[in-house]
Formats: C-alpha cells, structure tokens, sequence
C-alpha cells in the first residue's frame, strides 16, 4: 500500500465538510402554527367561565332569597358581559404582543422583496413600510403595491 490512501482521507473530510457547510438546517416546528387556536381556546374558555360564574351566582343568590329566575338571569348577563370584557382583553394582549415582535423585524412581510415591482421601478421605488412605524395593524396596507 502507498501513503496515498490519507490523502484519499484528508479529501473525502474536506468534501464532507464542504456539503455540511453549504446544507441549511432544517427549520425547527415552529410553536406559533398552532397561536391561533389556543388564542381562540382562551377565549372560549373565559366566555365559559365568565357565564359559568354568573350562573351559579345567580342561582345562589335565587335560591337563598326565594327570588328563583331574577338573580340567575341578571348574573348570567353580568358574567357574559365579564366574559366578553375578558375576552377583548385578551385580544388587545395578544395585537400588542404582534407589535413588538414585528417592531423588531423588517417592515417586509417575512423579510421577502417585493417581486412584483412595476416594470422599470428601482430597488429604492419599493416602498418599505418604515413612515407607518406607530401605526396599528392593518393602517397603510391602502398604499400596498398591487399584486397582478
């Protein structure tokens, strides 16, 4: 045998190390697939509980002072109004959580170009989005470029 065969060695590292170097990882399950319905599960769940409670204060409250539908209709719309209000709570939390995270991320939807650009448009025409910095969501998508 030669000693040819570490350099058959050495090259074969050096192509492996190449191709690991050049291969992406493969993205990890992001957790965000599944927000939006554990958002709308927590809702659900405080609309519940919200008349839930309200129920069986209601019903309490009936049957202590022998005054059986009055109390448990009105705590069944006070809990249905908590419910709610616990709900819009929520949602105002979870916009606000949006914000800051795309606060801290290009103004380009997933960090993509625009690749509808009109013809003889140049890089710097494309608009960025960076003048409604402090605008709520869905405010400037009017001014959009049109897709065809």
């Amino acid at each position: 045998m030669t000693g040819n065969g570490t350099d058959g060695l050495d090259e074969l590292g050096a192509r492996i190390d190449a191709a690991r170097s050049t291969s992406q990882p493969k993205p990890a399950r992001r957790r965000g697939s599944f927000a939006g319905a554990e958002l709308a599960w927590r809702m659900v769940i405080d609309l519940v509980a919200g008349v839930g409670i309200g129920f069986g204060m209601g019903y309490w409250l009936d049957s202590l002072l022998g005054s059986m539908p009055l109390f448990l209709i009105l705590f069944v719309f006070l809990g249905l109004a908590a419910g709610v209000r616990v709900m819009m709570r929520t949602a105002r939390e979870y916009q606000e959580k949006l914000v800051a995270q795309s606060a801290g991320q290009e103004n380009t939807p997933t960090g993509a170009k625009y690749y509808d650009t009109p013809t003889g448009a140049k890089d710097d025409d494309t608009p960025t989005g960076a003048e409604h910095d402090d605008a709520p969501l869905g405010a400037g998508t009017q001014n959009a470029p049109k897709r065809r």
